[in-house]
């Protein structure tokens, strides 16, 4: 089921030394998803000047399709009988009701469905039958013509047993919130999200399908020439850019927020305090780091310890300050750390060279990984200055982006 999980430490008490959230990282991380019910979601993007691709998220998640195509009978034939029941097309309208619902509480305007890129968005989902939502394989958005300026894509699948409804609006708002959330996105960037929330594009196709005890989902999103025209081409391509970051755009979506607004302030944004999502963490440098509440206030006897890993789920805006969530009314500088951000287990990079080990300060260590070699990933470092990026590969261990294909 798709829901949000946070792992974030509790300030108990004051006057405490907190210790690491997690345990030592022997290298990266090569284990499954524990959680096996996964759907699969990409998103891509052409910037409306431009027209270059974004890097894509990278979407197949084989384990997942197989695990879908090998279930014993009984369980495949309650699917078939749950498919046959699906409206797909109340299930379109449901989800343009839906993106329309989130864009308005942003204050954005409604998208408009259009007939050419209802049928390309059809056409995507009835191809994944095929092949699954394979990395964008295939997106060409000269098929989305006239409506192909700031052209972006969504695409998605999830098993329909783990789906659990055949109501239209149900379905719209789970997939919606997955779209929004992204729980189960390789890459940490929210850039479903942005697609969804881009304040630049005014016409939405919806492409639904349900085979193979799944079901595909498509959104195909975008502009034609005169929509285009009254928009300034710095600011499309400003937020064009926003996909680069591994943290979202402030925004709101009631029914990815209620549940932790209304038992924890912490994300409830307000004069002086706002809040991003990210999907990742912190690492401590050589000194203790202060930590400081929701208002921007030291706590006087309450530190994390130097060279140690903390899980965040916020960047937080308190007072003009950058400052990262670790803990339950606990923040900490973004000066004083090391942000991170997590992808799922899996995701892999090749070397375009051979390419220099960096340790965790960003200090080359004279080591080097052969140019063509494959590693796994599990964290992707921003200098929120500068903007470059370092991949984690092993413990203390990185690798420029620069030095990798991805």
């Amino acid at each position: 089921m798709f829901s949000k999980t946070k792992k974030i430490a509790v300030l108990l008490a004051s006057g405490v030394l907190l210790s690491t959230s997690f345990s030592t990282t022997a290298f990266a991380d090569t284990t499954a998803n524990s959680d096996t019910a996964v759907s699969t979601a990409t998103n891509n993007t052409d910037n409306g000047n431009s027209q270059v691709n974004t890097t894509d998220s990278n979407a197949n998640n084989s384990s997942n399709t197989n695990t879908a195509s090998t279930q014993n009978n009984k369980q495949t034939a309650i699917t078939q009988s749950k498919a046959s029941d699906i409206d797909v097309n109340a299930v379109k309208e449901a989800m343009l009701t839906e993106i329309n619902r989130l864009r308005s509480q942003n204050g954005l305007n409604p998208l408009t469905s259009v007939d050419v890129l209802n049928t390309y968005a059809q056409s995507r989902t009835d191809s994944f039958t095929n092949t699954g939502v394979d990395d964008h394989a295939g997106w060409d958005s000269a098929n989305m013509y006239p409506y192909n300026q700031s052209a972006e894509e969504n695409i998605a699948q999830t098993p329909l047993s783990i789906m659990g409804t055949n109501d239209p609006t149900t379905i719209a708002q789970k997939i919606t919130t997955e779209f929004y959330v992204e729980k189960y996105d390789p890459e940490p960037n929210y850039g479903h999200r942005k697609n969804m929330l881009n304040p630049y594009v005014n016409y939405i196709g919806i492409g639904v399908t349900v085979a193979n005890g799944m079901i595909y989902f498509s959104q195909e999103i975008g502009n034609d020439q005169a929509a285009n025209d009254k928009n300034d081409a710095n600011d499309m391509y400003n937020y064009y850019l926003t996909n680069n970051n591994d943290f979202a755009n402030v925004s709101n979506y009631d029914l990815a927020d209620s549940a932790r607004e209304s038992t924890n302030p912490d994300y409830v944004s307000r004069d002086n305090y706002t809040t991003l999502d990210l999907r990742g963490g912190v690492t401590t440098k050589g000194n203790y780091v202060s930590v400081y509440d929701r208002n921007g206030n030291k706590y006087d006897s309450i530190a994390l310890q130097p060279h140690t890993d903390w899980a965040s789920d916020l960047i937080s805006i308190i007072n003009n300050n950058i400052y990262f969530h670790v803990s339950t009314n606990g923040f900490v500088l973004a000066d004083d750390v090391l942000p991170w951000a997590t992808f799922l287990a899996g995701t892999i990079v090749r070397t375009n060279t051979n390419a220099q080990i960096y340790d965790d300060y960003g200090n080359p260590t004279g080591q080097y990984l052969a140019s063509g070699s494959d590693w796994i990933t599990d964290r992707r470092s921003t200098n929120l200055t500068t903007g470059s990026k370092m991949y984690r590969v092993g413990t203390n261990a990185w690798l420029r982006a620069a030095d990798l294909s991805y």
